[in-house]
């Protein structure tokens, strides 16, 4: 298979990873004070004994919040993180506050808005230009020289964490999507893969091996798999967005026409298998048996799903992965997506935020937190810690050189309105009536301009 490249650091991103290259001096220290935050929204005097003053002074006793969402495995493993902390910092005490994915936006806006938020705590990357919006809450990262996030990159910083010339956060794990190769399974049927493919390459080649074995297809790709590689590429076509900010439609009838035939004919050529049959299995927790079997060659996933996926397969490391496919000529951007699993920021009212941001520093790239927090994050964003995840097992190297390639292959993180979930079941509607044979590709361009303009005009108001 083609080598993983080496990943650079500076490659174009939207958004991205900003290669610390000068630190401002560290932000001066709140005022001490003697109040600490309990577990929950409010803050209570720490006047009871036993309870540390919230310092920040080295050497003596300090404790600071820390909160999270995430389901029993994440909660372990951050336990377990902080439990690793105290032996190593006796002084320091972290409280923490954990809770299910259900709620804890609002719970945190709450908290944001009552000035109650923890030192440290957990962001869904789609929150962060919302929570802006609402108020100053965020320290500044870029003017401390405690935290050291130099080796994860420019543009995934630019892209989610940097807001007005400011570094509101930082990305703990990050993973990209990839095209999933079974290469034992290709290697059955003849079909020799070591490169980007284009669509049109798929074709060819599902065509290949739905004529050697007319039971097996290129692809596990039920319609949530469809719909990803469409956005894909009309993104590619268009060289921006699905949707406009202003929620008018990016693409033309033209564009969408293109991608409407090569869906068509990715049914008609074995690439996908009939969408009814893939949709058996579509948010299941029973995999598609054509791809235990080998019947079925690819699949178009997160590289963080790798582990599990691979390990469906007769034998472990059957499994490699390359770079999502790609238009080919004319695309207008790369066709990977690259995003954070979860960000941590630092409350701009934390009383102690040297200590708080020593902890990150640690959490963030210490060899030994990566083995302890194993792969809850999917794949860690600092280079000593993806080392260490592969050498401790957590992570297979297939997961770190897809995301290395994946850099030089980027495209455009999805605006605020091409996220939304009524527009993505609109699209999905339509162009299943080109996989059914409902519809022909331009048919389907006609009902689906139609249907998306009822839509963006009533989502607008």
């Amino acid at each position: 298979m083609k080598r993983w490249g080496k990943r650079v650091t500076a490659l174009c991103l939207t958004a991205g990873m900003v290669m610390l290259t000068g630190c401002s001096a560290a932000q001066p220290e709140k005022a001490a004070d003697t109040t600490t935050a309990t577990t929950g929204d409010t803050a209570a005097p720490a006047t009871e004994k036993g309870t540390a003053e919230n310092t920040d002074a080295a050497g003596q006793e300090v404790s600071f919040r820390y909160e999270w969402w995430g389901g029993s495995a994440t909660h372990e493993a951050y336990t377990n993180l902080q439990a690793a902390y105290k032996e190593l910092h006796p002084e320091v005490t972290i409280e923490p506050e954990y809770s299910a994915f259900d709620g804890y936006q609002e719970k945190v806006v709450t908290q944001l808005a009552g000035g109650t938020v923890a030192d440290l705590f957990h962001i869904d990357a789609p929150w962060m230009m919302e929570w802006v919006g609402r108020g100053d809450y965020f320290t500044d990262l870029y003017q401390q020289d405690i935290l050291d996030y130099s080796s994860i990159g420019k543009e995934l910083l630019d892209q989610y964490c940097v807001f007005d010339g400011k570094l509101l956060a930082v990305p703990m794990g990050v993973q990209c999507s990839g095209m999933l190769l079974n290469t034992v399974a290709a290697e059955k049927y003849g079909l020799k893969i070591d490169h980007q493919l284009t669509w049109e390459e798929i074709i060819e080649l599902g065509k290949e091996l739905h004529e050697k074995d007319p039971d097996a297809y290129f692809f596990s790709a039920d319609h949530g798999h469809v719909l990803n590689a469409l956005l894909a590429m009309i993104k590619q076509r268009t060289g921006g967005q699905v949707i406009n900010d202003d929620f008018t439609i990016a693409f033309t009838k033209e564009d969408l026409l293109y991608v409407y035939n090569l869906i068509k004919q990715a049914y008609e050529s074995g690439v996908f298998e009939p969408m009814g049959e893939a949709d058996l299995y579509y948010g299941s927790s029973t995999p598609n048996p054509k791809w235990i079997n080998g019947e079925e060659i690819a699949c178009l996933v997160w590289n963080s799903e790798f582990t599990k996926v691979d390990d469906l397969l007769e034998g472990k490391d059957e499994a490699t992965m390359i770079l999502w496919p790609t238009i080919g000529e004319g695309a207008k951007q790369g066709s990977s997506q690259i995003r954070p699993t979860y960000l941590v920021g630092l409350s701009n009212s934390s009383k102690v935020p040297d200590t708080a941001l020593t902890y990150l520093n640690w959490q963030l790239n210490d060899p030994e937190a990566a083995k302890i927090l194993g792969s809850v994050r999917a794949v860690p964003t600092t280079e000593a810690q993806q080392k260490a995840a592969v050498e401790n097992g957590v992570l297979r190297q297939p997961v770190i050189d897809a995301l290395d390639e994946a850099y030089g292959n980027v495209q455009a993180r999805d605006n605020g309105p091409s996220q939304n979930s009524e527009l993505r079941d609109t699209l999905t509607d339509e162009f299943s009536k080109v996989a059914y044979g409902m519809a022909t590709p331009e048919e389907a361009v006609e009902s689906t301009f139609t249907a998306l303009e009822e839509v963006l005009q009533r989502i607008k108001k």
